[in-house]
């Protein structure tokens, strides 16, 4: 199913280092004509076409799609922000798989994804 343009879209840990995944997501997630972009990292950085947010709770825009790109281990603190923010869906990609709050978030009826948020840009199924 291919995402409306218009949707929020949630990049957790993102970079603005080039050879990063989350940037490649990013630059991606643009060429495909999406608009509505939030980062979310601890760091100070300033991306074009994209609003930065230090934490999950700055977040006040009904999220569609949360894509990660944390390390499993560093979610657990993460999981009641998340289930607060609410997104219809959340894109585990690889390496970010985290099994307690995948059950966790799906017993809030949202939608998981395991996958590569660029494999399903780059195949028609975001």
């Amino acid at each position: 199913m291919q995402t409306e343009t218009s949707s929020f879209i949630a990049i957790l840990g993102i970079s603005d280092n080039e050879d990063r995944y989350s940037y490649k997501a990013y630059k991606k997630l643009l060429e495909n004509g999406y608009k509505n972009l939030i980062g979310i990292t601890p760091k100070n950085i300033s991306l074009p076409a994209i609003e930065t947010v230090k934490t999950l709770a700055e977040i006040k825009k009904p999220i569609h799609t949360l894509t990660i790109y944390l390390s499993h281990d560093k979610l657990d603190d993460l999981t009641e922000s998340i289930i607060k923010l609410s997104p219809k869906r959340i894109i585990f990609n690889p390496g970010t798989e985290n099994e307690k709050l995948i059950k966790k978030v799906t017993s809030h009826n949202i939608e998981i994804i395991r996958g590569c948020t660029l494999v399903l840009l780059s195949t028609d199924q975001f």
